[in-house]
């Protein structure tokens, strides 16, 4: 069977279009993701003081993958299934779904998790690179890992619409995202990088305006209150800035696997 023919603009522009005309729906599915991540940056601190280790960072990037299960999922099915398909705000219950999601993410996640481990465990913090002559011994042996981990992460991109499927409650492996990937393999690929790279920049550039400005109004380092503020925002954005990279694995999924509401999937490509 020949594989449907994805058209990237199409993908883009169809993205855009879910995001802006659900705006208000955007708002409410990330407030209480929100509020959780906030919480885990407030323990981070707490905990490591005001500026975190890289090991610091990412545990509690991955106490986060919680929060963002019950974003993406219920921001897959207002894309899929329409605003009818939420039954509520999300974040209030933890179900199958959510369960489903971490549970796919890890499976296509955990080397390039472990390998970006390894990287900073490697990489002397804080990093200081020369200015001529050979690297320091640290820095070149990290260098591998770095690699390692930079092709791992694109593979696991590659078969993130995958991880649709707990969200309409099927059953999936990443196997079957690249079976189904086959023929759309490269457009599956920027797609979805543009959008993650899209993001990153609007939740960088965003988060150095509001640190600027909250400097500017009350000093450095911010004390808990502004700290708190700027955390609330910065985290808000980056919630809605994720919305498009999610909503193009919802648009992925749907046009390779021919998912319909109560229609049996497509059969993938030989």
């Amino acid at each position: 069977m020949q594989p449907p023919r994805l058209v990237f603009a199409d993908l883009i522009a169809d993205a855009f279009r879910h995001v802006t005309s659900n705006g208000r729906l955007l708002l409410d599915i990330a407030l209480v993701p929100t509020i959780i991540s906030v919480g885990l940056q407030l323990a981070g601190r707490l905990l490591s003081g005001e500026r975190m280790e890289p090991l610091e960072a990412m545990a509690v990037k991955l106490f986060d993958f919680i929060p963002t299960a019950m974003f993406a999922v219920a921001w897959h099915r207002l894309v899929l299934l329409g605003p009818g398909a939420l039954g509520g705000t999300p974040g209030f219950a933890w179900t199958a779904r959510e369960r489903g999601y971490l549970r796919q993410l890890l499976l296509i996640a955990a080397v390039p998790i472990i390998l970006h481990a390894l990287f900073w465990m490697v990489m002397p913090w804080p990093m200081e690179m020369p200015n001529a002559g050979p690297l320091p011994p640290d820095v070149e042996a990290a260098m591998p890992l770095g690699l390692a981990f930079t092709v791992t992460a694109i593979i696991a991109l590659r078969l993130s619409f995958g991880l649709v499927a707990p969200s309409l409650d099927l059953a999936w492996t990443p196997h079957l995202s690249w079976r189904y990937g086959k023929g759309n393999g490269p457009i599956v690929l920027f797609a979805l990088l543009l959008m993650m790279v899209i993001g990153l920049i609007v939740k960088a550039v965003a988060t150095a305006i509001l640190l600027t400005i909250a400097l500017g109004l009350f000093g450095g380092p911010l004390s808990l209150g502004p700290w708190l503020l700027v955390q609330v925002i910065a985290e808000t954005i980056a919630y809605v800035s994720i919305a498009p990279l999610v909503t193009v694995q919802a648009l992925i999924f749907r046009a390779l696997t021919g998912w319909s509401p109560g229609t049996p999937l497509r059969q993938p490509p030989a």
